[in-house]
């Protein structure tokens, strides 16, 4: 049984090692990752944002914010954790001038970095979306594969 457990085990590190190297282009749209800007944003004191074109295999569970050129990151909560629909974020720690982004997108066990540089210009507006220039590929392959271990 021991013997089992170890087993799986590694087939779990190594499963997490390559999650994120495979995609599928008939199960994912290649659009880009695009900022919307939520209608109750008030430039420059509150900024609510969503993410679109990120797919059904994968999610947003950080993100930061900065002025473009710093590294002075300011983190934004997510409005609405635990609830359904799409995740909201927010600060009321919005930098000066444009906006860039990173991002933490998680596609099954793993999580990865995403840097969006310049994103948003100096006078970004509620209601607006604003391109990434980000491809997200990433999928859940724990999603497509049926891991079944008889111990």
């Amino acid at each position: 049984m021991a013997a089992a457990v170890i087993s799986y085990l590694l087939l779990l590190l190594v499963h997490s090692t390559f999650t994120t190297a495979f995609s599928d282009a008939s199960d994912h749209d290649a659009k880009n990752l695009a900022i919307r800007v939520e209608e109750s944003s008030d430039s420059p004191s509150y900024l609510a944002i969503q993410f679109l074109n990120l797919g059904d295999r994968t999610e947003i569970v950080a993100v930061d914010v900065a002025q473009v050129g710093s590294l002075n990151w300011n983190f934004m909560s997510r409005k609405n954790e635990g609830e359904s629909g799409p995740a909201i974020w927010e600060t009321n720690r919005v930098p000066s001038g444009a906006l860039q982004f990173r991002v933490v997108v998680t596609a099954g066990f793993d999580g990865k970095w995403y840097w969006a540089s310049k994103v948003m210009p100096e006078d970004w507006k509620s209601g607006e979306v604003y391109d990434t220039e980000l491809c997200i590929t990433d999928i859940d392959i724990a999603m497509e594969t049926d891991y079944s271990f008889e111990l």
